[in-house]
Order: structure tokens, then C-alpha cells, then sequence
């Protein structure tokens, strides 16, 4: 009916199209104003953080295959209150010893496993983006 079944079928094909369309539905048009204005600004803040959250775990899969490889010793963890797949979302601090290169500092957002949450002083293996090296992931192979 009305097509629904093909997008649903559209959009668990691709994630990130589901997400880009949920982002324009509640941010734009007649149905953007309507949540904003009968939901309220709250609502609409907390659902963006979550897209946001969302579209950054997305990203997580591109920086496993095209980010440079390093060892960090954890300086400083916190804890965001946010959850991708019941892994906690944690801020961490790092000084990295990347393969090639000078050691240096990073802090940034990133989802741990919920069984293995690094601790200051541990050393971790992490994938890091060569162009922002506060956008990393915490390799587990």
C-alpha cells in the first residue's frame, strides 16, 4: 500500500539512506515543523543526538578499513550516557604511538565493548583517521 513495503525494503538495504531520510523528516518540511512544534525543541535535540550517535557508529565501519593502525595509553575515560548496541559510548583520552610517525595526544567519542571497558593506565590497540586523529575506533583484532 502507497509503496511503504518497498521503502521499508529500501531501507534496510541501506542504513545510511534510512538514516539521511529520518534526519530529513523530523529536521525539514511540513513534518519537521509539526514534531518541533508539538513534540517540542527537547524531543527534537534528543532524537538529532541520536541520529548523530547513530551516523557516527555508521562511520566506525568505513575508519576499520581505511584508518592507520596505532597502540594508545588510555589517559582519561568518561562516560557520554549514550549506548550503540548496548556498548557504552565513552569519551577517551589518549596519547598514541601511531606505526609510522610521532606520538601525540587525542581525545574523542568512541564505542567500547561493554565487557572490555578500557581503564586509565591500559594500552589498546585503536584505528585512527589521518586527517583528524580525534576521530578513532578501539581495535579488537
Amino acid at each position: 500500500m502507497f509503496g511503504i513495503n518497498k521503502q521499508i525494503k529500501e531501507m534496510q538495504d541501506d542504513p545510511k539512506k534510512a538514516l539521511d531520510k529520518a534526519d530529513k523528516v523530523l529536521n525539514k518540511g511540513a513534518m519537521g515543523f509539526m514534531t518541533k512544534t508539538f513534540m517540542g525543541k527537547d524531543f527534537t535535540d534528543k532524537m538529532n543526538d541520536g541520529l548523530n550517535t547513530a551516523k557516527k557508529a555508521m562511520d566506525m565501519s568505513n575508519l576499520t578499513l581505511t584508518g592507520l593502525s596505532g597502540t594508545a595509553k588510555v589517559l582519561s575515560i568518561a562516560d557520554t550516557g549514550k549506548m550503540v548496541n548496548y556498548n557504552p559510548i565513552v569519551t577517551l583520552g589518549l596519547s598514541v604511538v601511531p606505526m609510522y610517525g610521532n606520538e601525540f595526544q587525542s581525545k574523542g567519542d568512541v564505542m567500547v565493548s561493554k565487557i572490555a571497558v578500557p581503564r586509565i593506565g591500559d594500552t589498546i590497540s585503536i584505528k585512527y583517521n589521518a586527517a583528524d586523529p580525534n576521530d578513532f575506533i578501539v581495535s579488537f583484532s
